[in-house]
């Protein structure tokens, strides 16, 4: 009767480290910093400050894991945050589109994003369309993309193209848009 006691024993024991190494290793594909447990929400579009055209600027909401709330006004087309310069203009990208603006850089929640605007003819965000963007690959290299929507789902984007380019194709329902990056 002992034995068996003991090897029930055993049994839980090594049961309980399989669940510990497991919750280890999945907190660890999740980011061990917590940005990626954002949840964010683009509450509206609105004139851009820095270039005057309409719809390039944005409202962005970011909810940490633990329920705290920060807005961010986001201009994709200068990449000023809360009227700061944070975010760096990619040199490197092509579009569809000929005025298109991509942006990257990581916000004090330390939430890497990328933003895309498209402006026509220097007056305001392009609505409706989709920005097939290419960029050097290195530059989202170990990063899962999502686009933020403004009802506060996330769209993933997959990038295609070659070994050194990637593409990715961004929806541009509302204007301007802000993509979060997950360190994978």
């Amino acid at each position: 009767m002992m034995k068996s006691n003991w090897i029930k024993t055993a049994a839980m024991l090594s049961l309980s480290a399989c669940m510990l190494a497991g919750g280890a290793l999945s907190s660890f594909a999740a980011g061990t910093d917590g940005t990626s447990r954002y949840t964010a929400q683009v509450l509206d579009h609105q004139y851009s400050d820095c270039e005057g055209s309409d719809d390039a600027q944005m409202t962005v909401r970011f909810t940490s894991p633990y329920g705290e709330t920060k807005d961010y006004v986001i201009c994709a087309e200068c990449g000023d945050v809360n009227g700061e310069s944070v975010l760096t203009e990619l040199d490197d990208t092509s579009s569809n589109f000929s005025d298109t603006y991509v942006h990257m850089g990581t916000l004090d929640n330390g939430v890497k994003v990328m933003t895309v605007s498209c402006i026509s003819s220097g007056v305001s965000a392009m609505k409706g369309v989709t920005a097939s963007v290419m960029l050097p690959r290195e530059d989202i290299a170990g990063y899962d993309l999502y686009l933020i929507n403004s009802d506060g789902t996330e769209t993933e984007i997959e990038p295609y193209g070659s070994e050194d380019w990637a593409r990715i194709d961004v929806n541009m329902q509302d204007g301007a848009a802000v993509i979060r990056m997950v360190q994978q």
